[in-house]
């Protein structure tokens, strides 16, 4: 088998584990709250702490990876992520469990930051787009398996079981990794590692994270909230400062000044920050609106992931053919269609109509993914691939951490008004006034990834990546060998190409 697919393989496995480990965990929160007896705002932690955590270290993973070696920084991560499931098992809190999650959210982070980079090494730049719509069609498969795997295992065993039942599959990513994936990287291992550049980075992003997270529970106007944005905004500062004197930043401040990588940067927060609208807000129209089963509502969610999962590797073949900017603006577009069409939902809404509404999302999904990943990985050097990589992940986190706090507002909002200065939460809202309040979001979303389609017709045309060149030592002409004689007496060939620099371009299967 070429080193190509071997490698996608090795690291598509363990990118169906990552994903699928952010959902699982959500549907034993109930469980948690039962079994330990407390309240659910402190249940929450168990996966607001990880996704924290996940976000802060994600682009530090990233240039680790592209300094120190991607696939050392891969198989590091998922050792730290299966020591974590291993003790998570053991747990006897909640506090445990949220300790141990967050160990496993290390290694998650520096697992899925150099994942896109280890592809896009491994395949042409003629496929990137086919192989990174792949990885996208993995990720839709473990968004989708996760509340499903979760749901079989609570249905017969404890919650425990969600967590040593997985320890042989970290093993089994582990050895994938170890006997298919080889080593790329190591830019700069001379320079050294911006450390106080990480751990600024880290704490601009997880304060202002908790605090666009938090925003509707705890009040936009509370000291807590302000006092977190507060702290964000000064490490942002402070980590500006640091990157544009560090020999090696964490995150290069220059690729911004690349507009095919900042406008698609910005394209994924948008729309991410509008379609987050859907994994938040349909549970609660599926559940408490049309008191649908928990079986039932997760089938019916299942729409959008597997339209990704069928449909990705088509978009991405097609990016890699065509070229063409127009492609995540169009499916971009159609996903603001859904979410329009999401608006227009009633309590008497057949089934089929919401399916139609999930899968025109889905199917905007998969023609944006492939061609937006493939348009940041494609636009920096070789040697940022792991910075790419992590940056795709966490302008995802980011945009869907600023939908959710947007989603939960407009809809407590709209729904409660009228109904005196407290208002009321989701949970205690009427079926229709919780509906208002649905449908006024999924408006709102639906104007958010419009604009969005916008901002993606703004990216430039593609180029193909530069080849890295090292140089060597100047040698003067005097002392270069004279080419061998040619065979029959033939002159010498003239040397075609710079005799002190060689391609350092890695070979490909």
């Amino acid at each position: 088998m070429p080193y190509k697919w071997r490698a996608l393989i090795a690291v598509g496995f363990g990118t169906f584990m990552a994903t699928m480990d952010f959902n699982i965990i959500n549907i034993a929160l109930p469980e948690f709250a039962e079994v330990f007896d407390r309240p659910a705002d402190t249940v929450v932690w168990a996966v607001l702490g990880s996704t924290l955590v996940v976000t802060g270290l994600t682009l530090t993973a990233g240039r680790a990876g592209d300094l120190f070696g991607r696939k050392r920084v891969y198989l590091i991560g998922w050792t730290v992520f299966t020591v974590g499931l291993t003790f998570a098992s053991f747990a006897q809190s909640l506090e445990m469990i949220i300790g141990f999650r967050l160990i496993q959210s290390v290694g998650v982070a520096m697992a899925i930051a150099n994942a896109n980079a280890i592809v896009t090494e491994a395949f042409p730049d003629s496929e990137r787009g086919r192989a990174l719509g792949l990885i996208t069609s993995i990720v839709g498969a473990g968004l989708m398996a996760g509340p499903i795997l979760g749901g079989l295992i609570l249905s017969v065993a404890d919650w425990r079981a969600i967590f040593y039942l997985r320890i042989p599959i970290g093993f089994l990513a582990i050895g994938m990794a170890m006997l298919w994936v080889r080593e790329s990287g190591r830019d700069g291992e001379d320079r050294g590692f911006d450390l106080l550049g990480a751990v600024t980075l880290f704490v601009a992003l997880a304060t202002v994270l908790l605090a666009v997270n938090r925003g509707p529970r705890w009040g936009w106007a509370s000291p807590q909230v302000i006092g977190l944005l507060a702290v964000g905004v000064l490490a942002g500062v402070v980590f500006a400062q640091i990157e544009l004197r560090a020999k090696s930043p964490i995150l290069s401040l220059a690729l911004f000044r690349v507009r095919r990588f900042a406008v698609s940067i910005l394209t994924l927060v948008v729309n991410f920050a509008g379609q987050s609208a859907v994994i938040f807000l349909m549970p609660f129209y599926l559940l408490q609106v049309r008191d649908f089963s928990e079986a039932r509502t997760g089938l019916i969610l299942a729409s959008v992931p597997l339209m990704m999962l069928l449909l990705s590797p088509t978009s991405g073949s097609i990016a890699d053919r065509w070229h063409s900017r127009a492609q995540p603006a169009l499916g971009i577009a159609l996903i603001s269609a859904g979410m329009f069409s999401l608006s227009t939902m009633d309590a008497d809404t057949s089934t089929l109509g919401i399916v139609l509404r999930l899968s025109l999302i889905g199917v905007g999904g998969a023609v944006f993914g492939p061609p937006n990943a493939s348009d940041i990985m494609g636009s920096v050097s070789r040697s940022m691939l792991g910075t790419a990589s992590a940056s795709v992940a966490t302008s995802r986190n980011v945009g869907n951490a600023i939908g959710l706090a947007i989603s939960s507002a407009v809809v407590i909002g709209v729904a409660s008004s009228g109904l005196g200065p407290d208002g009321l939460s989701s949970s205690q809202l009427p079926p229709d006034l919780l509906l208002r309040g649905l449908r006024a979001a999924f408006l709102v979303s639906g104007v958010l990834t419009a604009a969005a389609v916008v901002i993606s017709m703004f990216r430039g045309a593609a180029e193909p990546l530069p080849p890295m060149r090292v140089p060597l030592p100047t040698v003067p002409v005097s002392t270069l060998p004279t080419p061998l004689p040619a065979p029959n007496g033939a002159p010498g060939a003239p040397l075609d190409r710079d005799p002190t620099a060689v391609d350092a371009r890695p070979r490909r299967d």
